[in-house]
């Protein structure tokens, strides 16, 4: 089975020219011509068959060109009113793609560890400000409430309560906000959520809408003036704030932040600049930490992500969402339980071990063994096919006796098991080989048939088709990666012992990024199986060079 990996996939987007300053450093170029980069500048270039087939409205060249000089018109007023408070800029550009796609581009080249933006603290929207400076706010945050994200609430009673009033300081911020967010998909109707058929992001799309509800409706409780803003006015400005806003430090005090043009970068990884709050300055500065090449877009970084918080909190998904280092953030949730283990003699053991509530577990599952919710599923798995004797040595190593005679687990129920035995492991892997199977079958299209729409042309960057495909896709990559892992290492585990399994998990090929993924975990389980070898065994390895 072959990896799946969105950036190689997407062959349709064209690449950027390669300039003169750019032959001079190709690592730079090839981190320029990546999907995830230059869909900006292409995100127009598609047929018409994609609009005939998925509904996704383009607007025609001139419409479009009018919308780029409106706004363009807008980002000189934002520009000029920060650049009166006292902001710097001075070698960025803001660009308009259509559509509210923007971006910050370098007018010039930029070298490391360069101030490239600064924005001072008088142009920044605060949760203080929110608290302080608004009587919806002094009067909510003066009683007593329950509110999933106090902070933000604060700023979005700010934005709310001033954003109408003409005369407002922050008009010109207020105006080149996106005047739509579509593309979250709280906002989405059936015929969209379709897309994500069989994904379980659809339940926590109902729950993070649920949750923004049940904040809108404290807020109207406590203040009842609060109702002259509908619940969609509140939910617009929430995404607004929800995906913009920074976290930072000011004289010692933690605050919630909007942060204007700052928040106007991008996100890509690796990250090439970093931000933060300069009291010396006092005010929020950006700098880079990378060269940056004029004309290219200057972007931040979002912080390592699966796609699925990123289509929640930001309204896109990366179609190559990997580290530097090759390793794929991407997550899926497992449910897993012991209920389909009813012919299980050691199944009553296992659970007053566990206890009633652990019986069914939900696990953010990724292609990497080294993430602490991967690692407590495989642990699950592994205490779920142990035999007699496995498991009464894991309870005895997990688990602490009580004074009614009863245990409980050492460090808590949810300790990490590491490998535990050749026969466990395939056995654990054939159990997440059929919970991805099960999975996989939940969804109307195969990954396949997915990917063949993904790379037809068809389909442009920023629609929430594709969107809903690369989300799609991702899980699927988890599925089919966890399958192959089974079908690939279960024979070898089987067959194979002690110093012959532990050669034989070495020796997988890591050419491809598939094949990187598989072989980080063979390797893992290889270094658990290094620990139990005999002294010749270990000898044998040092004199091969396959060091323990």
């Amino acid at each position: 089975m072959n990896g799946f990996n969105l950036g190689e996939a997407s062959t349709g987007i064209p690449s950027l020219a390669k300039s003169p300053k750019a032959s001079r450093n190709s690592d730079l170029l090839s981190t320029l011509n990546v999907p995830d980069r230059t869909k900006f500048e292409y995100q127009f270039e598609f047929d018409t068959k994609a609009e005939e087939t998925y509904g996704e409205i383009v607007e025609d060249s001139k419409s479009n060109q009018e919308d780029v000089e409106t706004t363009e018109d807008l980002f000189k007023n934002f520009e000029d009113w920060l650049i009166k408070n006292g902001a710097e800029f001075p070698d960025l550009y803001l660009k308009n793609y259509g559509n509210d796609v923007r971006g910050v581009h370098s007018k010039r080249s930029i070298d490391s560890y360069v101030c490239i933006v600064s924005i001072p603290e008088k142009c920044l929207i605060t949760d203080f400000m929110g608290r302080t400076e608004t009587a919806i706010g002094r009067k909510l945050f003066s009683e007593k409430c329950s509110l999933s994200t106090p902070n933000l609430m604060a700023v979005i009673l700010y934005i709310l309560t001033t954003r109408d009033d003409p005369n407002n300081f922050f008009q010109p911020y207020y105006k080149i906000l996106p005047k739509s967010y579509s593309n979250f998909p709280i906002f989405w109707g059936e015929d969209k959520l379709a897309w994500l058929e069989g994904s379980p992001l659809i339940d926590d799309i109902i729950e993070r809408k649920r949750n923004m509800r049940a904040d809108y409706d404290e807020v109207c409780r406590v203040c009842p003036e609060f109702t002259r803003y509908s619940f969609e006015e509140f939910l617009e400005v929430r995404t607004a704030v929800g995906s913009r806003n920074f976290g930072i430090v000011i004289n010692g005090e933690k605050r919630t932040a909007m942060v204007p043009y700052s928040d106007m970068l991008n996100h890509f990884r690796p990250r090439e600049t970093s931000w933060t709050f300069e009291n010396s300055r006092n005010a929020f500065t950006i700098t880079s930490i990378s060269p940056l090449q004029a004309g290219q877009q200057v972007m931040d970084s979002y912080g390592k992500k699966c796609n699925s918080k990123f289509f929640l909190h930001y309204g896109f998904a990366v179609e190559c969402n990997r580290e530097e280092d090759g390793r794929c953030q991407n997550e899926l949730l497992y449910r897993m339980s012991f209920t389909d283990a009813a012919n299980d003699p050691l199944r009553e053991t296992r659970l007053t071990f566990l206890g009633s509530s652990r019986a069914t577990r939900g696990f953010r599952v990724s292609m990497n063994i080294e993430d602490k919710a991967t690692a407590e599923a495989l642990s699950y798995l592994r205490f779920k096919v142990a035999d007699k004797n496995e498991l009464n040595a894991l309870i005895t190593r997990h688990s602490v006796p009580r004074s009614t005679g009863s245990i409980h687990a050492r460090g808590g129920r949810d300790a990490i098991i590491p490998f535990v035995s050749p026969r466990n492991e395939a056995n654990a892997l054939a159990q997440m080989a059929e919970y991805s199977r099960r999975q996989l079958n939940r969804y109307p299209q195969s990954r396949e048939g997915n990917l063949a729409v993904l790379n037809s042309g068809n389909v442009a960057p920023f629609t929430d088709r594709r969107t809903a495909l690369v989300v799609v896709l991702s899980e699927q990559e988890i599925c089919h990666f966890w399958i192959n892992a089974a079908y690939t290492l279960c024979p070898i585990l089987k067959e194979k012992s002690g110093l012959a399994l532990r050669v034989a998990l070495r020796s997988l090929p890591e050419t491809t990024e598939a094949e990187k993924d598989l072989y980080r975990y063979a390797a893992t389980i290889a270094e658990e199986v290094g620990k139990t070898l005999t002294p010749w065994e270990k000898q044998e390895c040092i004199n091969s060079s396959k060091l323990i």
